[in-house]
């Protein structure tokens, strides 16, 4: 199968005429708010493609269309959260819908060559199977396993014909895909194994910050007059993210290791967010939890630039143990060291960068934080390796070229043939 290619004007006024018109699919949250797309998208735009994604809108987004640095942005009403079966059946029938609408607005508008489809949900497959007949190509960005995010987030008690409906519609997303992604190699594994993926069209993708989001800022006073250690989580707050660990850790802190001399910052928002409220009251911690809510930009950098030590605290699940979390990464790059459960992907990012606790031990938790609060010298050397770690190994700069890469496969093209703008990169 060939695509015509097409062209693109460059911000220097030049023309690109081996442009690849992508259109890219969010359901889970608003573009450009989750990193791992808005990293993807501006890395092929600035290889000179032409990106445009369909994302839900959020209170941070609540434009139906934007132009964020050159990829165009469409985006529809966020449908409502209800959970259990129908809920499923609502949210995802919706968003499905509204995605495949916009496609049509973008194909008219714009043009696309490619779905790149950021999932879950898996049933995005239903849009880009349309589209293949007419010519279209689809590549499936796996970021989480479905079947085991659901179990996670229903605490192992969801309806059994949601888990079926979700590992057919895995599975035939990951064997429809032309080319599929993986956040790591434990991910890929699995979905060769249990999907009977073509190892030859799986492909690794790896999270990583951009280093030019992550930098020396100024901490913000209100937190650091306090004189107390600062402990700092940043992310989304949903149910599978072990927040909760957290918090009932820092109870242990006070009650079983005696501290008091401790502050906490949650930055972040999602659905979690009443309930760990509610567990902060309940544990009398009000004076010792803040929740700073979505921060973005120099905000988010000045909260974590206030923080003394950082906190992963995903707990063991089967979704977990496949995860490479980008807070953590954003953790090292803000040098930043970390507490965490000695989860598999979490020890392959963090390395040195993190004290690990006994998977789902939250007093092992606090022991390790209370370890880290006396001793500076100690954070400094987590710090400093974990920024190392992210400078040599780990930053987007170095797993973008797999990205690029696998557009070369999907596009039939030698390594030369890889499309460069004149932004520098």
């Amino acid at each position: 199968m060939t695509v015509a290619t097409t062209e693109r004007v460059t911000k220097t006024g030049r023309t690109n005429r081996r442009c690849w018109r992508v259109l890219m699919i969010l359901e889970n949250c608003s573009f450009p708010e989750d990193c791992r797309v808005a990293n993807e998208a501006r890395s092929l735009y600035e290889a000179g493609h032409q990106v445009v994604v369909i994302s839900p809108t959020s209170k941070h987004d609540p434009k139906w269309f934007d132009d964020v640095g050159g990829v165009l942005a469409y985006r529809y009403p966020k449908p409502p959260e209800w959970g259990g079966l129908y809920g499923y059946i609502v949210e995802y029938g919706y968003s499905l819908t509204m995605a495949f609408l916009l496609s049509w607005v973008v194909l008219i508008r714009h043009g696309f060559d490619n779905i790149h489809a950021h999932c879950p949900p898996d049933m995005h497959v239903l849009i880009g199977q349309f589209f293949r007949f007419l010519g279209k190509r689809y590549v499936m960005d796996h970021h989480d396993l479905s079947p085991e995010l659901y179990l996670a987030q229903t605490n192992g008690s969801g309806n059994q014909w949601v888990v079926s409906a979700l590992r057919f519609f895995e599975r035939w997303s990951c064997r429809a895909a032309d080319e599929l992604i993986s956040t790591n190699e434990t991910q890929r594994r699995l979905v060769i194994q249990r999907c009977g993926v073509a190892p030859e069209r799986a492909n690794v993708v790896r999270n990583g910050p951009r280093m030019d989001r992550f930098f020396e800022s100024e901490p913000l006073a209100e937190y650091r007059e306090t004189g107390h250690i600062v402990i700092g989580y940043l992310g989304c707050i949903g149910y599978q993210d072990g927040v909760d660990h957290l918090i009932r850790s820092l109870g242990f802190l006070r009650e079983k290791l005696g501290r008091n001399d401790f502050r906490a910052i949650i930055i972040g928002d999602g659905p979690a967010v009443a309930s760990l409220k509610s567990l902060t009251r309940q544990l009398t911690l009000q004076d010792h939890v803040v929740f700073a809510g979505y921060q973005s930009g120099e905000s988010m950098r000045r909260h974590l630039a206030s923080c003394d030590i950082a906190v992963t605290p995903d707990p063991p699940s089967d979704y977990n143990i496949t995860c490479t979390m980008i807070k953590t990464m954003e953790y090292m790059a803000m040098r930043l060291p970390i507490v965490g459960y000695d989860l598999p992907e979490h020890r392959r990012s963090a390395g040195g960068a993190s004290l690990y606790a006994k998977p789902g031990d939250e007093l092992d938790l606090a022991r390790c934080l209370e370890q880290l609060m006396d001793d500076p010298a100690l954070r400094a050397r987590m710090g400093k390796a974990g920024r190392l770690r992210i400078e040599e190994q780990l930053a987007w700069d170095y797993q973008k070229h797999h990205l690029l890469e696998t557009y070369r496969k999907l596009r039939n093209e030698s390594a030369s043939a890889d499309v460069r703008s004149p932004v520098s990169t």
